[in-house]
């Protein structure tokens, strides 16, 4: 979705792209003297099910170390689907807080004591958790995940405190212009879709849920129907399917959840702009039609992606923009999918005087890369770091697992792993120069793409 794929832009390109404005990520150079290079990943996916064939999985065994990661979640159970906002931002905050027979300070030592790690999170889409274990300590393991999915305490002491915090964090944000822009996407764009929903509620709807509220939501949401799960680790077939008989035999057969409202962004309206005093940078984002993820199109495009905006500092857009005029510390494109909404953005800060200029030689760079297509070169220099880099989402059994589950979640099928090198290798120069003219905004111009723009006013 367009909202969180956006503050992950933020949180790549301020904690990396930012702070190092001297030197360039390359995972080419990195992968140079790596076992890694020019390797195919052949980690074999099999599918693995329990509960009557209600609950299913995608595993990779890996033995060589005695840890096992799970990543799983649940489909249409994010917070644009709460039917009471603020349900979801309550319950992953508390979860942890105490659960089963275990008091937080318990619960929390013997998490430590074993190696046991749990995390919630509460996505847009779905609710998403992981749990990783040393394999000796796997009986405890599942019994606390077992705990803090089904008795979780959500004590009245927790959740005020937790109020408190969430109350003090809307304060903070009020200081960060990235928020402002939020914000603008929020009303401006997605309006009152529930897209456009503030990610914090105020204090008078937070303090309206009761533990009741969110236990019941929990439990209505949380279904063997709509679960994904990716294991990956020292365990074997019969293992994780005890796994999942042991750990989701409780869930409903079938979770209470609706389809979102539909949605059409409307391209044709003006540039929305917000002036920030207190900010000395200007901040844009530019959203128009994206692609969806089983797209045919979908690799040319992400290559396409790649060349212009997506390559971090050594993109046309880094170039032409950062490099030629020094009027950004970057400015980086990319493609998000959501459960209502396909985008292609773009994002760069400025300084105030500097951000129309930017904008106008960044049009006028895409106005050259749709017409004309990205040369041989560039195809082939953006093959070598997509396929090079796509081993690096291999680092932990965790980036494994999260993977594993994210194929089921997209429908990228069992051998994508496999397949998805060669996918990348196969695209040809013809099929990405004509997916851009084809399913590209023709312009960033009104109509084609909408702006959005805070404002900067500090000398």
């Amino acid at each position: 979705m367009m909202k969180k794929i956006f503050f992950v832009a933020i949180v790549l390109g301020l904690g990396i792209w930012f702070g190092l404005e001297k030197t360039t990520f390359n995972p080419e150079k990195i992968l140079e003297n790596s076992q890694l290079k020019e390797r195919q990943f052949k980690g074999k996916t099999v599918e693995i099910s329990a509960l009557d064939d209600k609950v299913k999985a995608y595993l990779m065994e890996e033995h060589s170390v005695p840890l096992v990661a799970v990543s799983f979640g649940f489909d249409k159970a994010g917070k644009a689907y709460e039917t009471v906002p603020g349900t979801l931002l309550l319950a992953t905050s508390v979860m942890l807080d105490g659960a089963g027979e275990y008091s937080r300070k318990e619960l929390r030592q013997l998490m430590k004591e074993k190696g046991i790690k749990i995390g919630v999170s509460a996505e847009n889409d779905r609710l998403a958790f992981s749990l990783s274990y040393v394999k000796e300590f796997e009986e405890d393991a599942f019994k606390v995940l077992r705990a803090v999915l089904y008795q979780p305490h959500m004590a009245k002491s927790d959740l005020d405190l937790t109020r408190k915090q969430l109350q003090a964090t809307r304060l903070r944000r009020l200081e960060k212009p990235q928020y402002y822009l939020n914000r603008l996407v929020d009303t401006k764009f997605y309006g009152e879709h529930p897209y456009g929903r503030d990610d914090i509620p105020d204090e008078k709807s937070l303090n309206a849920i009761s533990s009741d509220d969110i236990k019941a939501y929990l439990k209505a949401v949380m279904g063997k129907d709509n679960l994904k799960v990716g294991i990956a680790g020292d365990i074997d077939i019969k293992q994780a399917e005890a796994f999942l008989q042991n750990v989701f035999s409780d869930l409903k057969d079938k979770a209470e959840v609706a389809d979102l409202p539909a949605f059409s962004p409307n391209y044709d309206a003006d540039r929305a702009t917000e002036d920030v005093p207190f900010s000395a940078q200007s901040f844009v984002l530019a959203a128009g039609k994206g692609i969806k993820r089983l797209d045919d199109d979908f690799y040319p495009l992400y290559i396409a992606n790649y060349v212009l905006g997506g390559s971090g500092l050594t993109s046309r857009f880094n170039k032409a923009v950062r490099e030629k005029e020094g009027l950004t510390y970057g400015i980086y494109s990319y493609f998000t999918n959501s459960d209502a909404l396909d985008t292609w953005q773009i994002y760069f800060s400025a300084t105030p005087e500097n951000a129309d200029k930017a904008l106008k030689i960044a049009a006028e760079e895409y106005q050259m890369f749709y017409h004309d297509g990205i040369s041989e070169n560039e195809l082939e220099e953006a093959k070598r770091g997509l396929l090079s880099s796509f081993n690096l989402r291999f680092a932990s059994l965790f980036d494994i697992a999260e993977m594993l589950e994210q194929m089921q979640v997209q429908k990228l099928g069992i051998d994508f792993l496999i397949k998805r090198q060669n996918m990348v290798a196969a695209v040809t120069l013809n099929e990405v120069n004509r997916a851009i003219r084809e399913k590209m905004p023709k312009s960033l111009e009104k109509g084609q793409m909408r702006l959005f723009e805070v404002k900067g006013q500090k000398k």
